[in-house]
């Protein structure tokens, strides 16, 4: 079997969640409609099913065929996991949406996984109909669960995918607005599958797109193409001009680092002035992964900008997730500018907390007011367990007012679950924060608002 568990779980963490809160919504007109455009293009084959197992769900014993409700009462969620796409494998294509069905029922957490699951296997066995599902049946959450099925569908057969795409591209607009290299708009996400099989088809038919499409298409090709090939990948980017280049150079470079930092950094410096910069940030990004030490020292040597400043943070956040978060501030306060001092502190602070919560505080206690203090406070409070007095007051230490007023929020609720009534009090008393959050952050502890009290 094909594992889709990859492809689900990353089509959730970019914003699939979301969506899918407002669960099964009943279709509206435009829905409908959308799905009527293709009924049968593309190669795939309707009824093929996932790693070869039967279409009518007879698995000769071999996989499981626990309900749901069994499964989620298995100990570990490693086997609940493996154990839901055992079942999954075991449907037949006309089982599918009888199970898909059964998600409405479920609580949030378990519909966003099983969802993602369910519909990623579905689309191996057949896309058409679960994207028509998708469509028809969804409404507006549609749009967070259609990703899925398109990775897994082109995952699986690129071609039939990317024929589904150009016919009815109106349904995957909202793609690729998360960002990244390439993103992760619909062109982008079948030629990325389609170049782990093919990446000359995959370039091919990224030749056949236009505008943005054609370039989200191309570097995504590249970027794939460079994780065995990045020589070649590089001889690829002819051709591209502005943001594309870029992009390609940088996905590229990102990928050749992991291989040979010697024949990347070489590369690199080849490379015309305006795209060096971008591309050596990406570069030093994956050595940081590898040798942080090294890394420190390529970042900062690059010019001050803002490639500069993210490949200090990415240097900085291995350093401290393999050494000691303190030395890893020490480094970014002495080396990198405001913003990668600030981006850092919010990356480290975590696992500071959890290694050495006295000198995080300490720390935090001997910075001056400013931008990267505030950073620092805000994300010790949320990784930190405390929630008296003290805390509160660190809360309202900060300068910032859209970032006080959501803390003192975080921190009055978490307060308010061993002392609701001294919570109460700090809250009303308090000269740090406008009425308006007063009221939020009262409501939040009262069970009247579901909201932190962020201002906006």
């Amino acid at each position: 079997m094909k594992s889709i568990l990859p492809i689900a779980l990353s089509s959730l963490l970019v914003g699939g969640a979301i969506g899918y809160i407002a669960g099964n919504g009943s279709s509206d007109s435009e829905d409908e409609q959308s799905n009527k455009v293709v009924a049968n293009s593309g190669g795939g084959d309707r009824s093929r099913s996932i790693g070869g197992s039967s279409s009518s769900g007879d698995s000769g014993g071999s996989r499981s065929t626990s309900s749901y409700v069994e499964i989620m009462q298995e100990p570990g969620q490693t086997a609940r996991l493996q154990a839901l796409l055992d079942r999954y494998s075991n449907l037949s294509a006309d089982e599918f949406a009888d199970e898909a069905s059964t998600l409405d029922n479920l609580p949030f957490s378990e519909r966003i996984l099983a969802a993602y699951l369910l519909f990623g296997a579905w689309a191996e066995v057949d896309p058409y109909l679960a994207m028509e599902h998708v469509n028809t049946k969804m409404g507006r959450a549609g749009m967070f669960v259609r990703p899925t099925v398109l990775q897994s569908w082109a995952a699986s057969d690129p071609k039939g995918a990317a024929a589904y795409f150009e016919s009815n591209k109106t349904q995957f607009a909202m793609m690729g607005l998360m960002g990244g290299r390439g993103g992760g708009s619909g062109s982008a996400t079948i030629a990325g599958e389609w170049a782990k099989q093919d990446p000359d088809a995959a370039l091919q038919w990224a030749n056949t797109l236009e505008g943005k499409e054609k370039s989200d298409a191309t570097v995504k090709a590249l970027s794939q193409m460079a994780v065995t090939d990045p020589s070649r990948a590089s001889e690829l980017t002819r051709g591209l001009e502005g943001r594309a280049l870029k992009d390609a150079y940088s996905s590229i470079a990102s990928e050749w680092a992991k291989k040979s930092w010697t024949e990347t950094e070489s590369w690199v410096n080849g490379l015309p002035s305006e795209e060096r910069d971008a591309a050596m940030g990406a570069a030093v990004e994956s050595l940081a992964m590898d040798n942080p030490k090294l890394a420190a020292t390529k970042a900062l040597a690059m010019a001050e900008g803002e490639a500069r400043d993210e490949a200090v943070e990415k240097v900085a956040e291995e350093m401290a997730s393999q050494g000691d978060p303190g030395e890893a501030v020490s480094w970014v306060m002495e080396n990198g500018s405001e913003d990668a001092q600030r981006e850092t502190i919010e990356d480290v602070m975590g696992s500071w907390v959890s290694q050495n919560p006295t000198k995080a505080r300490a720390w935090i206690d001997d910075q001056p007011e400013g931008r990267v203090r505030d950073s620092g406070v805000s994300s010790y409070i949320m990784n930190s367990s405390e929630s008296g007095p003290d805390t509160f007051a660190l809360a309202e230490s900060i300068g910032d007012d859209r970032t006080r007023g959501w803390t003192v929020g975080v921190t009055a609720v978490r307060m308010a679950s061993s002392d609701k009534e001294g919570a109460i009090s700090k809250v009303q008393e308090s000269q740090a924060i406008d009425d308006s959050s007063k009221e939020r952050i009262l409501g939040r502890i009262n069970g009247e608002s579901r909201g932190w009290g962020r201002d906006r």
